[in-house]
């Protein structure tokens, strides 16, 4: 697959702009449909409207979110268009078995980027996101922006980005909301949030307790024997606390810190091993953010720094648990970016940023005898600045965004060891890797209810330090990190139609192609046992896919929508050339019918259907292939001066079997009563 990117970029720019002859009566400044009105600020750097970028987007609003079945920040993401999430050990599963995958690229974390606030989030060590971290109540709305990102924020965004915008104090009288729920598998979550602003400044706390019976591991059968595990006994507990102050300094700018606290645990009996400690996971972040408004521009600058510990057991054999693998991380980073308007119909966009990564992790005593098995750990450093352009063309009918961004990362520090099979520590050379990026994309709105848009961009992702230096085992395989990794590389050509016939019917369709170079993936070095992987670069991967979404609101209080996804990537290059890459399903659909009359109630059913998921290199075995139907009831009653919500959620209705790989399996259906108090 050849690739001419100034040429692309032309035909397609000229392919947008040369129709703008057609008949100036018919066209208006933005279509009907009030979705298309919505602000989001992820695709460009600074606030603009959705029917104004040429980038595939989707905005999940805080109405959308309260009519969802959604446990975690996860859950929201399931039902949108072009997003396939991966939470295969059911509801409040943690980050290494949650991911993001978004157009054949998130089978690894890294490849999609994960922003709160605009503070990028995902962690330089495997690139993986604590979903349970944010409480889908504090949420105001998701921006998702599917395609290549790193034009705007490098490494990581290669198959989109993902803005979490969290609820701000707005009101001097204050809100408060204290909620409980309580699900089979004996899942529980207690809740609270204040809410206040006293002149100049503003106050919002929250913070979630909660846990779960339902966490399931694995397939139930032992390691040893080949009997029933009493896996199911495993408890989840999680408690994540988040507070939020804010100072006007004047009109036009402002002041933010953020502070936020997570702990994630599963102990209990596993394997008939008592007080076997899966997986635990603590972490502490601190944001400081500044916004300077001024006439036809705005200045923002962010500074965040982040601490994560973690541990696990590992068994030796079935009955003995011989060691805990603790690993930790910091991340430290700081960013300052501008746009201005030159004149009406031109916005320059300019940013730089910065970010620092640190992580040690040890490996102790897996399935030997002696202590401290391996350790490994590495630092990162990287700079990096974009420039942007933006340009309003014949009255705004079209607009071309031109943007290229510069990334400098340094890899230092790294080491492994391997004591138990012999391999003492060993040091690991510097390593630099530079990246040059850039994005076109246009619209053509041709009329009020039809526009145009087409992108070319290029994608870069460094490898993670996991990637590079990281030893581990799981089960009975063993997975080696690789020094000499490439950075990989993506170039995505799309182009998309949003059509609004009516005031209440929308339809928007996206097909795209994407060609990766010098791709990441364990590859089997050894059969064993036990097992050994790899990290190598495995070659090309071409992806092409269409992405559909359909939605009708009709009779005032009725919302039904279509989501479908077609994905394909294959690999072009290797000994396994033609074969689907594994982890990613090959189509999703999501059809969903919601009422919601606030003097009545509100009632949401959807079904989400997710196509096959290889499971190997050879595509011999594949998982996926379910339907999951979600429920949700919800019913609000006004007292004199409070509200009092009670919900019903069902997820999984009709308790099928979700099984996406070889070693997880989802626990099924999961009923949850909630209670809500907000005055």
């Amino acid at each position: 697959m050849k690739w001419s990117a100034p040429f692309a970029a032309l035909g397609l720019t000229l392919a947008l702009v040369l129709p703008v002859q057609a008949d100036e009566s018919s066209i208006k400044q933005a279509p009907k449909a009030d979705r298309l009105d919505e602000v989001l600020v992820t695709a460009t750097s600074h606030e603009s409207r959705v029917d104004m970028v040429p980038e595939a987007v989707t905005v999940i609003t805080r109405e959308q979110i309260d009519q969802m079945v959604a446990p975690t920040t996860i859950d929201i993401l399931k039902d949108a268009a072009g997003v396939e999430v991966y939470n295969a050990r059911g509801p409040l599963s943690s980050s290494s078995n949650n991911r993001v995958i978004m157009r054949g690229q998130g089978s690894v974390a890294a490849r999609v980027l994960v922003l709160l606030n605009g503070v990028p989030q995902s962690g330089g060590q495997s690139g993986e996101f604590e979903w349970s971290f944010v409480n889908p109540r504090d949420i105001e709305r998701i921006e998702v922006v599917r395609g290549p990102g790193s034009a705007l924020y490098g490494s990581q965004a290669m198959g989109g980005v993902i803005n979490i915008i969290t609820r701000k104090p707005t009101s001097e009288k204050g809100e408060t909301t204290l909620e409980a729920k309580y699900g089979t598998m004996n899942t529980t979550s207690l809740g609270a949030a204040h809410s206040q602003k006293y002149g100049d400044w503003g106050f919002y706390g929250s913070g979630t307790v909660g846990g779960t019976q339902g966490y399931r591991v694995a397939p139930q059968v032992s390691k040893s024997g080949g009997q029933p595990t009493n896996s199911r006994n495993m408890r989840q507990r999680n408690d994540w606390e988040r507070g939020v102050v804010t100072y006007d300094i004047d009109p036009s700018s402002s002041l933010s810190m953020n502070l936020m606290h997570g702990h994630y645990s599963n102990r209990g009996t596993y394997d008939y091993m008592p007080d076997f400690q899966l997986f635990d996971n603590q972490r502490e972040q601190g944001d400081l953010s500044y916004v300077k408004r001024f006439k036809g521009g705005e200045i923002s600058a962010y500074g965040s720094v982040s601490y994560q510990s973690s541990t696990y057991d590992n068994a030796a054999a079935s009955k003995t648990i011989s060691g805990t693998s603790p690993a930790k991380q910091m991340d430290y980073q700081g960013g300052m970016k501008t746009h201005y308007d030159l004149g009406d119909y031109n916005t320059v966009s300019f940013g730089v940023d910065l970010k620092r990564t640190a992580y040690d992790r040890r490996n102790n005593n897996y399935a030997t005898g002696t202590d401290a098995y391996g350790s490994s750990g590495g630092d990162s450093l990287t700079y990096g600045a974009f420039l942007q352009d933006e340009l309003k063309l014949f009255d705004g009918r079209v607009v071309i965004v031109p943007g290229m961004r510069y990334e400098y990362t340094s890899l230092f520090d790294g080491y492994n060891e391997l004591r138990a099979v012999g391999i003492a520590r060993q040091d690991i050379s510097k390593k630099i890797l530079r990246s040059l990026t850039s994005r076109i994309g246009a619209r053509y709105t041709a009329t009020d209810w039809i526009s145009f848009r087409a992108a070319y961009g290029e994608a870069f992702r460094a490898p993670t330090l996991h990637e590079l230096y990281g030893v581990s085992n799981i089960g009975t395989s063993r997975y080696y990190g690789n020094e000499a990794l490439k950075p990989e590389r993506l170039k995505s050509i799309e182009g998309g139609v949003d059509i609004t016939p009516l005031d209440d019917l929308r339809l928007s369709v996206t097909v795209y192609k994407n060609h990766a170079t010098d791709y990441i993936d364990n590859v089997l070095t050894a059969a064993g046992p036990p097992k050994v992987y790899n990290r190598q670069n495995i070659g090309t991967v071409d992806t092409g896919g269409i992405e559909t979404e359909l939605e009708y609101r009709f009779l005032e209080h009725w919302r039904s929508f279509v989501n479908y996804q077609r994905c394909d990537p294959k690999l072009m290059t290797g000994a396994y050339r033609g074969q689907r890459i594994t982890g990613t399903p090959l189509s999703t659909t999501s059809v969903g019918l919601t009422f919601n009359d606030p003097k009545l109630f509100s009632v949401s059913v959807v079904n989400r259907w997710v196509g096959k998921i290889f499971n190997d290199a050879n595509n011999t075995t594949a998982y996926g292939k379910y339907d999951v139907l979600n429920v949700k009831l919800a019913k609000a009653f006004e007292l004199d001066a409070s509200k009092l919500e009670v919900s019903l959620d069902v997820s999984n209705a009709l308790d099928v079997t979700v099984q996406e790989t070889s070693t997880s399996e989802a626990p099924g259906r999961l009923i949850t009563l909630g209670l809500a108090w907000l005055f």
